[in-house]
C-alpha cells in the first residue's frame, strides 16, 4: 500500500496550525446558507480536522452529526474541543476511501470541503472516495465538494511537466496534476523537488464534473472561489466548488 505522505503531513508540521482553525471562508458560508436548510436532516463532516465545520454547522441548529478525519490528532483536538463547547458531534477515525463504518443511504447531507479528496495517494483511492460519497448519501441528498483547481494556477501546467520530467529521470511513476506542495504553513517547501515528496491532485473542472455525473450525481452548482466576491478577476482563483445531489 503506499504511504500517505499527506497525512503524514498533516499529523506533524500541519497539525497544530490546521487542528485550531475554526473560521469559515465566504464561499463555505454562502453555500451552506443556501443549501443546508433542514437542521433536522443529519450531516456527515468528511476530513473534519479540528472540527472547524461540524462545529458551525451544529450552531446552525444540526443535532445529528458525526465527523471523521484520517489523522488521529485532528480527532483528538476536535473532541477534547468538543467536551468545551459542550458538543454532540460525534467525531472518529476514518478513510473516506472506504467508509465501512456507515450504512449505504446514510446521510442527508455530507461536506466534502477543505479539498480533502485532493490529498488521496492514488487514483484509484480518489475514485473510491468519490463512490463511497455517492453510496453512503440518500437520495435526494446533497454532497458538497471543494476540490483543488489545477486551472486556477497559471503555472500549473509548467510546474507538472517539470515535476514529471525529474520523475522519469528518477525512473518514477509519471503522474498528472499531482503536484508537490509549494508552501506548508505559509512557508515555501525548499524541498519540493525532493524525492517522496507529499503531493495534491488538482482537477480539471470538465474531468471532474464528467466523474460525478457518470456516478449518478445531478450537479446543482458549480463555482471557483473567486466567483463568491463582488469584483471577479479575470483569472479563476481558489478552489473549486461542486454541490451536487443524489
Amino acid at each position: 500500500m503506499m504511504k500517505n505522505l499527506n497525512a503524514e503531513l498533516y499529523s506533524n508540521e500541519l497539525l497544530e496550525v490546521w487542528s485550531k482553525k475554526s473560521h469559515l471562508l465566504l464561499s463555505e458560508k454562502m453555500l451552506f446558507k443556501k443549501y443546508l436548510v433542514n437542521t433536522s436532516k443529519n450531516v456527515l463532516d468528511v476530513g473534519t480536522g479540528g472540527g472547524r465545520l461540524a462545529f458551525y454547522v451544529e450552531n446552525l441548529g444540526f443535532d445529528s452529526i458525526r465527523a471523521f478525519d484520517i489523522v488521529p490528532g485532528m480527532i483528538d483536538y476536535a473532541i477534547e474541543r468538543g467536551k468545551t463547547l459542550n458538543s454532540k458531534v460525534k467525531f472518529e477515525v476514518g478513510d473516506a476511501t472506504e467508509l465501512l463504518q456507515y450504512s449505504s443511504e446514510s446521510f442527508d447531507y455530507a461536506l466534502y470541503m477543505q479539498q480533502v479528496l485532493n490529498f488521496i495517494p492514488t487514483e484509484s483511492g480518489f475514485k473510491n472516495a468519490l463512490k463511497e460519497s455517492y453510496r453512503i448519501l440518500k437520495p435526494g441528498g446533497i454532497v458538497f465538494f471543494s476540490f483543488l483547481d489545477y486551472d486556477s494556477r497559471r503555472f500549473n501546467p509548467l510546474l507538472n511537466t517539470f515535476v514529471n520530467l525529474i520523475r522519469r529521470v528518477r525512473n518514477e511513476t509519471l503522474l498528472r496534476h499531482r503536484l508537490p506542495w509549494l508552501k506548508i504553513n505559509g512557508k515555501f517547501n525548499w524541498k519540493l523537488f525532493n524525492k517522496n515528496q507529499a503531493c495534491a491532485y488538482w482537477v480539471k473542472e470538465k474531468e471532474i464534473i464528467d466523474q460525478l455525473k457518470t456516478l449518478g450525481y445531478d450537479i446543482l452548482e458549480v463555482k471557483n472561489q473567486s466567483d463568491f466576491k463582488a469584483s471577479k478577476p479575470t483569472q479563476k482563483k481558489g478552489m473549486l466548488y461542486i454541490v451536487c445531489s443524489k
